[in-house]
């Protein structure tokens, strides 16, 4: 399900949204890490564990009809966006999969950021964003494949198509890609030093 941390306020409030299915993953210890260091800061947060909330990435017929108007038959959905409007940073913690972030992933944008609520077409083709209270979208990831690989010969999917046009066109700002590559093949002091690295950005 969905957790939720009621901290004062302090109009500085972040929305985690976490991707990994095992909670023995490094992504798990990196969203624990991101947790533990915004509970120290007395940063208000949210976290969206799309796994365990069951969120279906899908989108059926029915929920695209809707799509234009900006409406869903998804709870979930209408439950995001609630938490988007009311976060000023987010932070999506995810695996990097075949050089992507993972379908689940792609799901919210898709479902989540609807048009009319997210942003609307302009005369000119493209689209004008209103999720600009959004100032800054922290994406923290893990690989197999070193940083370098997925920047210079896999298309840099998470700096020029994820942040670099889907979260830039519906008006977000202060885009960074943090990657831990060769999670699997690297030394547990060097997981220690990415983790430590985790807890400044997330309160910086």
């Amino acid at each position: 399900m969905t957790a939720k941390k009621t901290l004062k306020k302090t109009g500085d409030r972040t929305l985690i949204i976490y991707a990994h299915p095992y909670d023995g993953s490094f992504n798990h210890a990196v969203l624990e890490t991101a947790t533990s260091a915004l509970d120290k800061a007395g940063r208000p947060y949210d976290v969206v564990d799309l796994y365990a909330d069951g969120f279906d990435p899908r989108m059926p017929t029915e929920e695209l009809a809707l799509y234009r108007e900006g409406g869903t038959l998804d709870p979930l959905v209408s439950h995001y966006q609630k938490l988007i409007d009311g976060a000023s940073r987010i932070i999506v913690i995810a695996p990097i999969w075949w050089s992507e972030l993972p379908a689940i992933v792609k799901g919210f944008v898709d479902k989540v950021m609807k048009q009319n609520w997210a942003y609307h077409p302009t005369a000119t083709g493209g689209v004008k964003g209103h999720l600009t209270h959004i100032k800054q979208v922290l994406v923290l990831t893990t690989s197999t494949a070193p940083t370098w690989f997925l920047r210079r010969f896999c298309g840099n999917y998470v700096g020029s198509v994820f942040l670099g046009a889907a979260i830039k066109q519906v008006g977000m700002h202060g885009r960074t890609w943090v990657n831990f590559g060769k999670v699997g093949k690297v030394s547990r002091r060097q997981h220690k030093k990415h983790l430590k690295r985790v807890a400044h950005l997330v309160v910086k």
